[in-house]
């Protein structure tokens, strides 16, 4: 008998492991699987345009946010937000190379475009849902101060 709830005990226990880590699964964002290690090039083109002044001059900023909504739907909705921070600061690949951060070598962009670039998803730009639910990244607080 007291075998028997050990094994009911252990077969609850291994399918409330099992139920957690299906659950978080579908969530986690992975760089280099989920998304690539450099996502969004066209949305880094919007963001030279329209907030740095540096763009590509053969494209509308219409035709350029165009495809940076396209780009960024294609991204699964729990992944948009860490894409999009990847845009701004890059990540580390398994191999320790730098990939992504593609507005950090622009040196007349503005430190606003932090903000710009984590609305994107938002209702007035592509309208996208995200890992929140809704059309909206948190913006990142350092020391108190938005960046």
């Amino acid at each position: 008998m007291a075998f028997m709830s050990q094994l009911i005990l252990s077969a609850a226990v291994l399918l409330a492991v099992l139920a957690a880590t299906s659950a978080t699964v579908g969530t986690q964002c992975v760089p280099g699987s989920d998304i690539p290690y450099n996502p969004l090039q066209a949305c880094r083109n919007l963001l030279s345009t329209k907030i740095c002044s540096v763009g590509p001059v053969y494209a509308s900023a219409g035709m350029l946010k165009r495809r940076c909504c396209d780009q960024l739907s294609r991204v699964p909705a729990y992944c948009r937000c860490e894409a999009l921070r990847m845009l701004m600061d890059g990540v580390e690949t398994p191999q320790g190379v730098f990939e992504g951060g593609l507005l950090q070598d622009i040196p007349s962009c503005p430190r606003l475009t932090r903000k710009y670039t984590m609305g994107l998803v938002g209702p007035e730009e592509c309208n996208l849902e995200t890992i929140h639910g809704s059309p909206h990244c948190p913006t990142p607080i350092t020391r108190g101060v938005v960046v």
